[in-house]
């Protein structure tokens, strides 16, 4: 299995806090909600740094609004329909206060994410997102540079909901 690691991020709430919210996958349904939001296209393509601003568009975004709408949350997975099915992240292992572990079912390549909380100060929370995979040297070729973005991008994502 190869393994892709985040920066080091800080989430804006105490580690049981961002570990509660993490653990039970239900709270990200919140996130729904906010998609739905009037104003939510436009205050994203205000913030898109001028580097990225060829890549997202009221369009993609208005994209992923629909494909938010058929995500099922449930205590302990995240799943959606595909082009190869349903596709499932549920969480294996829950070590409070520190790590919650979610594993895909129906991947096309088996894929696991860690995501570990560690205290910092009274008000916030260091986290880490690991990304693994296990899959063939051609594959990994074609999907290595998406890969090793993901961590991060999973982790940028995170901070925002784990503070909320």
């Amino acid at each position: 299995m190869t393994k892709y690691e985040s920066q080091i991020y800080t989430v804006n709430a105490t580690q049981e806090h961002a570990y509660e919210r993490m653990s039970n996958l239900k709270n990200f349904e919140a996130l729904r909600s906010l998609l739905t939001m009037p104003d939510f296209a436009e205050r994203v393509m205000a913030n898109v740094p001028a580097e990225h601003a060829d890549k997202v568009s009221p369009e993609k975004i208005q994209q992923i609004q629909q494909q938010l709408e058929n995500v099922v949350f449930s205590e302990d997975a995240v799943s959606f329909e595909s082009k190869m099915g349903l596709i499932t992240l549920a969480i294996t292992e829950r070590e409070a206060p520190k790590l919650v572990k979610l594993q895909g079912v129906n991947t096309p390549v088996d894929v696991t994410l860690w995501v570990q909380l560690l205290p910092q100060g009274p008000y916030q929370s260091k986290m880490k997102v690991t990304v693994g995979a296990d899959m063939n040297f051609f594959v990994r070729k074609m999907v290595e540079k998406y890969l090793k973005q993901a961590p991060d991008g999973i982790a940028n994502f995170l901070c925002y909901l784990l503070a909320m």
